[in-house]
């Protein structure tokens, strides 16, 4: 490491603070906007994001923002958090898109200047790694909520070696990230065909309506169900005939699912629902298990993990971190147990209503004031796990959580109350086919996220002897 230099920040980069946008500000999004770059486009432990409540403000603000807009490779760090917390604090994010976002107040940028000296990739892991953030909180202020100040960011001190070793290090971390971008992006279409199909069979009836037309227009039963089957599949006649011919099973299991749906819509209530289904709650499905409370004697430096209401990110539950009890929990409250795949719901505050899964692979204990969904069986082989699931991370869901919940200041809502949701329950039939068609789906979205910990784990390892010229 003879050949490592050492520089200030601010000797390589330009560090420039966001604006301080109002809420008035705020404007629809269009072609004539920016999205404003908030603290929630940044992960906990770095990374971008999308954030799922973006806000634009108009291109031709009243005041100038060039200097405030972002460009590619730009970096961006957290500069406020909770002292409680301390979830994102000095955490960074790398900027893929260019002239698309304008720089919140509270979020720092940086940008390499000098380009010949460092790598704007390099650097983007150097400001990641656990050195760095150590140092920065150990430098913020304290309080409440704790601030980075721009002086302690710029005078950073950046260990480095030549441009070309930045790179081949760069590379190397990179491509582990690209995997895990590569995995969140299968996971992110799985999800959408869920939802598709979830809206297509239980909310917009599209097999039953497709029956429905078909037998107005003076059409036979078997064609009405042709009809369902091209609603069930996306499939037109031709692509269904040639479907029968080279995979048979699965055109038979098309032919099977069609006919589960019923023929005619009602009207209950003023509402029009397929004939047959019923009106129910989510009790008549699952029940609940509300979270064990821990006593402070009771926690270890070692064992099982426990899942805490901070611990329902993105739908998917983060394990580690949270703290552990002994093993001896396994046994002793198998109730409490989650395993993986298990849906588990925050019971208070800002987490009331959110919902995750268990990753692959994985064990953990349930804290109070989260509680985990217990699926009842359609039959003596199946439950209704999908469907629970399904509807649970519906927008309605969370409104429903919303407006039950108790409590303004710190909203908490029961797994009584929660049992109470409103939902449409299908005939047996349908619910067999919505359980095998989705369950390798939601199978494969949980192993993709279990990867996705093993290689973030993998590149945490190598991040600080890659930077510290260990190999």
């Amino acid at each position: 490491m003879s050949d490592w230099k050492e520089y200030t920040l601010e000797e390589l980069c330009d560090f420039q603070n966001g604006f301080a946008f109002k809420n008035s500000d705020y404007v629809d999004s269009s072609e004539n906007t920016n999205e404003v770059f908030r603290m929630g486009y940044i992960n906990r432990g770095g990374g971008f994001k999308e954030d799922t409540t973006p806000v634009f403000v108009p291109k031709n603000y009243p005041k100038n923002l060039d200097k405030f807009i972002l460009k590619l490779n730009d970096i961006t760090i957290a500069m406020t958090d909770m002292k409680n917390s301390m979830a994102l604090l000095g955490y960074c994010a790398r900027l893929s898109h260019n002239n698309r976002f304008v720089l919140n107040q509270r979020v720092g940028r940086i940008r390499v200047v000098r380009n010949d000296i460092l790598d704007p990739i390099y650097l983007y892991y150097y400001l990641n790694s656990s050195k760095q953030i150590d140092y920065l909180r150990a430098n913020a202020n304290s309080g409440v909520q704790v601030n980075l100040s721009t002086d302690t960011i710029k005078k950073s001190i950046l260990k480095i070696p030549s441009i070309e070793k930045q790179r081949e290090i760069a590379n190397i971390l990179f491509a582990l990230d690209q995997k895990i971008e590569f995995n969140t992006q299968i996971n992110q279409t799985l999800e959408q065909i869920a939802q598709v199909l979830f809206k297509s069979w239980f909310v917009d009836f599209d097999p039953v309506r497709a029956k429905v037309q078909a037998l107005s227009d003076g059409l036979s039963l078997e064609q009405a169900e042709l009809a369902a089957m091209q609603a069930i599949s996306g499939k037109i006649p031709e692509e269904l005939t040639a479907l029968s011919q080279t995979q048979p099973d699965r055109y038979a299991e098309l032919v099977e699912t069609a006919k589960a749906f019923p023929y005619e819509m009602v009207e209950v209530d003023g509402v029009e629902v397929p004939k047959g289904w019923k009106q129910t709650t989510l009790s008549e499905i699952c029940e609940m298990q509300n979270g064990y409370a821990f006593k402070s004697s009771e926690w270890t430096d070692s064992g099982i993990p426990v899942i805490k209401i901070g611990s329902i990110q993105s739908k998917i539950l983060t394990v580690e971190g949270n703290g552990f009890v002994s093993e001896d929990n396994l046994s002793l409250r198998s109730n409490f147990v989650l395993n993986d795949g298990d849906i588990a719901i925050g019971l208070t505050g800002a987490y009331v209503g959110k919902v995750g899964r268990m990753p692959a692979n994985k064990k953990a204990m349930l804290n109070q004031r989260v509680a985990k969904f217990l699926a009842k069986r359609i039959n003596e082989s199946e439950t209704f796990y999908s469907f629970i699931y399904m509807n649970v991370i519906q927008e309605e869901f969370k409104n429903f959580v919303d407006f039950t919940a108790q409590g303004s200041a710190q909203p908490n809502i029961s797994t009584k109350d929660i049992l109470k949701y409103p939902l449409l329950l299908a005939n047996t039939e349908v619910h067999l086919a919505f359980e095998k068609l989705l369950k390798k789906t939601l199978d494969k979205s949980i192993f993709n996220s279990y990867q996705n910990e093993i290689l973030s784990n993998s590149r945490d390892l190598l991040l600080p002897r890659l930077l510290n010229g260990k190999l």
